[in-house]
């Protein structure tokens, strides 16, 4: 439930007046011995709720600022040991981290005909490198003999 939906819930319930039909039906109930049944009934029922307009207060104050539970957060905060909390965070992140590389590494895998095209790529470079030093070579050993 949304805290503006509780929130208007409590009103509606602080503001509420008693229903003329619960009276007459208490009224003939005191008539014939059957109104402790009834509170018995009411009190088995675990709305949760405390019965006096200021416990409703409370909740409800504690619906708008939840004093209590920040405060209850920082104290558990505040017992922690900083060295478990880092190797916790250090923890995480690692999972995340191995979690993500376990990830690339099955979407990311190479077909049979992708690394037999990366083979004859390399073996066509290094045909056309030993191409190129052998043109260097030749044009070095042609250059020695002449002097200007």
């Amino acid at each position: 439930m949304s805290k503006k939906l509780a929130a208007q819930a409590l009103d509606a319930l602080l503001n509420s007046q008693p229903n003329s039909t619960l009276s007459k039906r208490s009224s003939s109930a005191v008539a014939e011995g059957g109104i402790k049944k009834t509170r018995k009934s009411k009190k088995n029922k675990n709305d949760g709720l405390p019965a006096t307009k200021t416990g409703l207060k409370k909740i409800k104050h504690e619906l708008r600022y939840g004093h209590s539970v920040k405060r209850s957060q920082e104290e558990k905060e505040a017992k922690e040991n900083p060295l478990d909390k880092l190797k916790s965070q250090m923890e995480k992140e690692q999972a995340i981290v191995e979690k993500n590389l376990n990830y690339y590494k099955a979407t990311n895998r190479v077909s049979k005909k992708e690394l037999e095209l990366r083979k004859k790529i390399k073996m066509l470079r290094e045909k056309a490198r030993g191409e190129q030093s052998r043109k260097i070579a030749v044009e070095q050993d042609e250059s020695d003999g002449e002097d200007f």
